[in-house]
């Protein structure tokens, strides 16, 4: 399920704006070209979150649609070479977010306030076989 919708796009711009950045022709979107710079943009967020929650997310939160929204705007306009700094800051600040995310440094929490489920309880053992070379056994060396 992808974190936003071309109509979530839409709320950031004109339906006009998004056929000159998506349609090599025609007033009318491309759906297509839409929904690929929607999941580059949700596969970049997922490479971040997988660090620190299970993915898939059941239920979307606002903050991590509104980084989709973002992040895919910015992918849109780098399609065609032309690059407001705003939309380059916005992204910028998506893509800090989400390494702060992935560090620990920042957490999203659900649409109740709750923090969303983490794999930072998996306890990872590991075992071997008992040392063969140490300061006694290598003598001299």
């Amino acid at each position: 399920m992808p974190y936003c919708t071309q109509d979530d796009l839409l709320g950031l711009i004109s339906e006009a704006e998004l056929a000159q950045l998506t349609a090599e022709a025609g007033d009318v979107p491309d759906s297509a070209v839409v929904d690929a710079v929607i999941a580059k943009a949700d596969a970049e967020i997922d490479g971040y979150l997988a660090q620190r929650y299970v993915l898939p997310i059941a239920a979307v939160p606002a903050l991590v649609k509104s980084l989709s929204e973002d992040m895919a705007v910015y992918h849109l306009y780098s399609r065609r070479g032309i690059m407001a700094e705003a939309r380059r800051q916005k992204y910028r600040d998506a893509v800090t977010f989400l390494k702060d995310v992935a560090a620990g440094r920042a957490q999203i929490t659900d649409l109740t306030g709750a923090e969303l489920p983490s794999e930072q309880g998996t306890v990872t053992e590991i075992s071997s076989a008992d040392r063969v070379f140490s300061r006694e056994t290598m003598g001299d060396w």
